[in-house]
């Protein structure tokens, strides 16, 4: 099933808006790495600020786009990659180090993201292109661990933008209920009253996956939370995949970068090799023969 992303102009052109309903996507995260609900809402709230950031800032399909968060929660590493597919399409992967974390929730009946995540750590964006080569980092302190708070951070102090941003992710026991987020980024010649406007709207509204949940469609979501019921659309049916590219002879790489010494060491030891994709947890079994056929691959190419 599709997720669907929308671009809106309010504001006679002078706010860019962009909603995402998740859903699927994060449903499908869950399935795939066996999360827990806290860990659900952590990796839902990045995938979905992920693929924003896909269709945001990504031109082609030679541009890719890594965010690792790193905190010192019990959750460990996230890392997602994203890239474009096509002009509607994003493609993207991710995993977190320890997808079993769960927490109880906080005293406002939440769930703890802050808690899993951390609130001391970095939040790392390297966007690049394959042809050119071309090359983008930036790196940022955490502010709280919840993630919303941490890309907002980012966007104004990396990229010198006022933005809001809104993530949310709602579970049951039975799975994702409903999942969301919009950004919303002035432009220059927006005025205060204006942006004042907007501050009041997100202030009075529901949260994003609250608003999902009553049935809301995202062009009545932009309404909402911009203040203005004269929003116009830019961009419509944009969509996002999990896809992951992993293949045994990537793999096969990682094994020959060992060295010799260290396959050998490992033919002795176990006979083989066992491998599991981070990202899509497929297997990969290297038997004692297959290694040995690398090390003499491997020989001949630096003869």
């Amino acid at each position: 099933m599709q997720n669907k992303i929308t671009k809106f102009l309010a504001y006679d052109k002078k706010v860019a808006v962009m909603c995402i309903d998740s859903t699927n996507l994060v449903e499908e995260i869950r399935n795939i790495h066996n999360l827990t609900p806290t860990t659900t809402v952590a990796l839902g709230r990045l995938a979905t600020v992920v693929a924003m950031m896909t269709h945001l800032e990504l031109k082609d399909q030679t541009d890719n786009i890594t965010v690792q968060i790193k905190g010192n929660g019990p959750i460990g590493s996230m890392v997602a990659i994203s890239q474009l597919a096509s002009a509607k399409l994003a493609n993207l992967k991710l995993y977190a180090d320890n997808p079993y974390v769960e927490l109880p929730l906080k005293p406002n009946g939440k769930v703890d993201v802050g808690g899993a995540v951390g609130q001391q750590g970095y939040l790392n964006i390297i966007r690049q292109n394959t042809l050119t080569e071309g090359i983008y980092k930036a790196i940022i302190p955490l502010v709280s661990g919840e993630i919303a708070e941490d890309f907002t951070e980012y966007f104004a102090k990396s990229e010198q933008k006022p933005t809001a941003l809104a993530l949310g992710v709602l579970v049951n026991q039975n799975g994702v209920k409903r999942a969301g987020g919009y950004i919303i980024n002035p432009m220059p010649d927006a005025t205060d009253e204006e942006i004042t406007k907007i501050e009041e709207a997100i202030q009075s509204a529901k949260t994003i996956s609250e608003m999902l949940e009553e049935g809301l469609c995202l062009e009545e979501i932009a309404k909402i939370v911009t203040g203005d019921n004269q929003v116009e659309i830019l961009e419509q049916d944009l969509d996002v995949s999990y896809q992951c590219d992993c293949t045994r002879e990537k793999f096969e790489r990682g094994i020959v970068s060992l060295g010799k010494e260290e396959i050998l060491k490992i033919i002795e030891e176990d006979g083989k090799i066992d491998t599991e994709c981070h990202f899509c947890h497929k297997k990969y079994r290297f038997s004692e023969q297959e290694l040995k056929n690398l090390i003499h691959i491997e020989s001949h190419k630096m003869e």
